[in-house]
C-alpha cells in the first residue's frame, strides 16, 4: 500500500475520534456534560435577554463567565 493511505487513514481516524472526547457543542446536550453546561449558559442567556430593559452588556459578560467556568469560551463567538 501506499503511505499517503495510511497517513490519510490515520488523520480522518483521528479526526471523527476528537470531538467525541470534550465537545462543546450544544446541540450535543444529552450525551456530554460539558456541552449540557454550555447548553445551560445560552438557555440562561435567551430567557434574560427577553426581559424588558435587560442590560445587554451584564448579560454578555454573564455568559462569557458561564462558558469560562464550562471550558467552552469558544462558544463566547455565538453572541458575535
Amino acid at each position: 500500500m501506499n503511505k499517503f493511505a495510511f497517513v490519510a487513514t490515520a488523520a480522518l481516524f483521528a479526526g471523527m475520534m476528537t470531538p467525541a472526547f470534550a465537545d462543546c457543542d450544544t446541540r450535543k446536550a444529552d450525551d456530554d456534560k460539558q456541552a449540557a453546561a454550555a447548553s445551560k449558559c445560552y438557555d440562561e442567556y435567551l430567557a434574560r435577554a427577553q426581559n424588558y430593559g435587560a442590560n445587554k452588556t451584564e448579560l454578555r459578560a454573564a455568559f462569557e463567565a458561564c462558558n469560562e467556568k464550562a471550558g467552552c469560551s469558544q462558544n463566547n463567538s455565538l453572541l458575535k
